[in-house]
Formats: structure tokens, sequence, C-alpha cells
């Protein structure tokens, strides 16, 4: 019965030692929650703000006439100059 005891105290062991890293995991998992949830408060004003789409498009802008002024605003480059 030495070798089921022995087996028993090691599984025992191992046991524990799970325990405590899942302790540990849960502790830093907390604190990384904690510190995402207050820095994100100094960041701005939440999504939930902003005003909704009013699924419109934008309203197209025109481009401004500029005055014509005689000259080509293509000039072909091969053409002789006059």
């Amino acid at each position: 019965m030495g070798l089921m005891d022995r087996a028993k105290e090691l599984a025992e062991q191992a046991q524990k030692k799970l325990d405590e890293a899942q302790t540990k995991f849960n502790e830093t998992q907390r604190e990384k929650a904690e510190s995402q949830a207050g820095g994100s408060a100094a960041e701005g004003p939440p999504a939930a703000t902003a005003p909704p789409p009013s699924g419109q498009p934008p309203a197209a802008e025109e481009p401004a006439q500029k005055p014509d002024s005689g000259a080509n605003a293509t000039p072909d480059p091969f053409k002789p100059i006059e």
C-alpha cells in the first residue's frame, strides 16, 4: 500500500498547485478588467452618445465654378507654343 499512499500524496500536491495557479490567474484577470474599465473612462465619451446615422447619403457638394480665363486646363504637351 505504500505505492498507493505515495500516489495519493503526489496527486494532492498537484491539485494544490493547480488551485494556487488558478487563483493567481483569476486575480490577474480581475486586475486587468478593472484597469481597462477604469482607463477607458478617461479616453472619451462612450460611443453610445454619438447620434445614430440617418440612413441618408451625404449631400453631394458641387465643385465651385471657376471663371473661364481662356486658358486650356489640360494643354497638349506636344503642341508648339505660339
